[in-house]
């Protein structure tokens, strides 16, 4: 007859792992999941860069809005007919009056503020212009100016 508990401590010997086709059906699985999981989040990290570009657009705007509306800054905003603030993947370029606001914003280095996105646009610009007293703004460049018009952004190409 066989001793069973032999056997069985035998086997609790040898059975210590995985075995190579469980290995395999695992590392499978894993890769369906990362070949339907990838293009979605990558998606996601674009649509954040994009609404990153949207935030930083608007405090720029906010931050030149308040400077040119501070009695404090009344000399330096005399003679200021508008600008442009360009915003690039590595830095942003103002003068004069626009430099000022955003230094006094708090970006002080022009490296403070960068275009995010990758796919949907790579640079932007907002054309400042005052007159009277009133001071107006336009977003530049079409697929972001579209973007800060309707909040988004088309994701699908052809026509």
């Amino acid at each position: 007859m066989r001793n069973y508990k032999n056997n069985t401590e035998n086997n609790e010997e040898d059975n210590k792992g995985f075995s190579l086709v469980e290995l395999i059906i695992v590392i499978a699985i894993m890769a369906i999941l990362v070949a339907v999981l990838a293009p979605q989040f990558l998606q996601y990290v674009e649509r954040s860069r994009n609404s990153t570009d949207a935030t930083n657009a608007t405090s720029i705007v906010a931050a030149v809005q308040t400077y040119i509306a501070d009695p404090a800054n009344a000399e330096d905003v005399k003679g200021f007919t508008g600008d442009t603030v360009k915003v690039s993947s590595t830095k942003y370029e103002a003068d004069g009056v626009l430099k000022k606001a955003l230094i006094a914003a708090g970006y002080k280095d022009e490296d403070s503020i960068t275009c995010k996105s990758t796919s949907a646009w790579t640079d932007y610009s907002i054309k400042f212009t005052y007159s009277n007293g009133n001071l107006a703004f336009e977003y530049e460049g079409t697929t972001f100016a579209s973007y800060m018009k309707k909040g988004s952004v088309s994701t699908t190409t052809g026509g």
